[in-house]
């Protein structure tokens, strides 16, 4: 399991960063919409304090999640400005409600916003060239390419479906694979942040038995779907927007790893892609 640093991802403000972000989808040629998700963040957080009673709070919360990862997203772009695939997913950016809860069944905002996420880590850990390749991420380390099948979950009734789906996608692409999933949703279907004093400060050990309990309750099933299809890992993330200690909202996010590999050269292989793919995850803290 992994868990990203508590400190900001970022060194622009809040109201800096959203700035940042409207302007790169701009030079991309793109101009989102005033009422998009992006533009009401943007609005809102450079609008001054925001009070917890307010009503657009739930949005500024949001965007703690969004706009950080999408800073990163931006600093990591590299040349995918011409990539046909990168530029669909940008403009896909400028789906989806504010709110992730206010739409459960469609999200190709958030889920483009998460495959993007994925092609930034590897980017940043430096495992090039990272292209936009079926299924829908490939990198390199050590000369070898992995494909990578990005899946947001947002109900735990459909995870078979989908590990079947990208260990599929994993076999086609002839490469050794990881399968992403994002758990956000699926864990917190009411998208609640955590405020509890007592629930922010066990947050670690909660989110690590969260993890351990999902691989545990699948792990079977999950074995059974990959076998044979060159899946390495199946790997399960999560963020969490928290109130820290210090009174300070932030976003915390953690990853668990099952490896599925299955003989001595398949454990090599997820080795070397389990430590290259976290040194690029922003201020990690590997438990």
């Amino acid at each position: 399991m992994a868990k990203i640093n508590p400190e900001n991802v970022m060194r622009r403000t809040r109201g800096e960063n959203a700035s940042y972000v409207i302007g790169e989808m701009r030079a991309l040629g793109m101009n989102p919409n005033r009422n998009s998700r992006l533009m009401q963040m943007h609005r809102i957080l450079n609008s001054g304090y925001i009070p917890f009673d307010h009503s657009e709070f739930p949005i500024a919360l949001e965007a703690e999640r969004d706009m950080q990862q999408l800073g990163f997203i931006f600093d990591q772009k590299g040349a995918d400005r011409d990539n046909p695939t990168f530029m669909k997913l940008a403009a896909d950016l400028m789906m989806d409600p504010a709110l992730p809860q206010d739409n459960l069944e469609r999200s190709p905002g958030r889920d483009a916003q998460f495959e993007l996420y994925l092609a930034a880590v590897c980017r940043n850990a430096g495992l090039l060239p990272v292209q936009h390749a079926e299924p829908d991420v490939s990198c390199v380390a050590n000369n070898i390419v992995f494909s990578i099948a990005a899946k947001r979950i947002k109900s735990a009734k459909r995870v078979k479906d989908h590990v079947e789906k990208a260990a599929d996608q994993i076999e086609k692409s002839k490469n050794p694979g990881v399968i992403a999933l994002e758990l956000s949703v699926a864990w917190n279907r009411k998208n609640l942040p955590i405020v509890s004093r007592l629930q922010s400060q066990s947050h670690v050990l909660i989110a690590k038995a969260q993890g351990d309990q999902f691989f545990d309750e699948h792990a079977m099933d999950i074995f059974r779907l990959v076998n044979g299809k060159g899946v390495l890992a199946v790997v399960a993330f999560a963020f969490r927007i928290r109130l820290r200690p210090d009174n300070q909202w932030g976003l915390d996010g953690m990853t668990t790893w099952l490896s599925t590999a299955e003989d001595d050269q398949g454990k090599q292989k997820y080795e070397t892609i389990y430590r290259g793919f976290l040194a690029g995850i922003p201020n990690l803290t590997e438990l």
